[in-house]
């Protein structure tokens, strides 16, 4: 999976969670090019094309330019075109999200922990915008399937790394179509969560 690759290339994730520089600055470009990342927006929030040619949208606490609360990476998308092929998105459901969880797990190793949005151990997130609480996921099943890497605590800075697989409210129901994501989340640590750095 080259964006795992692009993620685990970076070698200094407090400058990526105090967020970038304004955009167009001499700063700026230096800070993207430090790992490849091409901007294509950053007007409201910052999206990046990496080497991999992955799209990657920088989410900040709410100010542009301030420090990052979570990088996304949607790897794919399957979309209905009607109610009566919801249950075809359910057949990709099975099949896609095997491929992802192993190339995940060729690049990341094993997960702290993996699972379907029902499994009784399934655990809460360190900081609430990580993945969906035990009452969300009970009433949307969202996060449908879901793995997560601990970081390091010996290495500051170092990500929570979330590959999740959603299922749209409608494709449970056979009025409007459906569909299917399976995305990629990048967050901080408690100490860069909630510090304002």
């Amino acid at each position: 999976m080259a964006e795992l690759a692009n993620m685990r290339a970076v070698d200094d994730w407090p400058s990526v969670w105090s967020g970038p520089p304004e955009g167009g600055s001499w700063e700026f470009r230096e800070w993207c090019s430090r790992y490849g990342w091409e901007p294509l927006t950053f007007d409201r929030q910052l999206r990046v094309r990496t080497p991999g040619g992955g799209k990657w949208t920088f989410y900040d606490r709410a100010a542009l330019w301030g420090p990052l609360i979570a990088l996304r990476h949607y790897a794919w998308q399957m979309r209905a075109d009607s109610a009566a092929e919801n249950s075809a998105v359910f057949g990709a459901v099975e099949e896609t999200w095997p491929a992802f969880l192993d190339a995940a797990v060729g690049v990341l190793g094993a997960p702290t922990w993996t699972g379907a949005w029902d499994a009784p151990d399934f655990p809460e997130p360190p900081q609430h915008w990580y993945w969906n609480g035990r009452d969300e996921r009970a009433l949307n099943r969202e996060p449908y399937r879901f793995a997560y890497w601990a970081p390091d605590p010996g290495i500051p800075g170092q990500p929570f790394i979330v590959l999740q697989q959603t299922v749209t409210f409608f494709t449970w129901a056979s009025e409007r179509p459906g569909g299917s994501a399976v995305s990629l989340g990048v967050f901080p640590p408690a100490e860069f969560a909630g510090t304002g750095r």
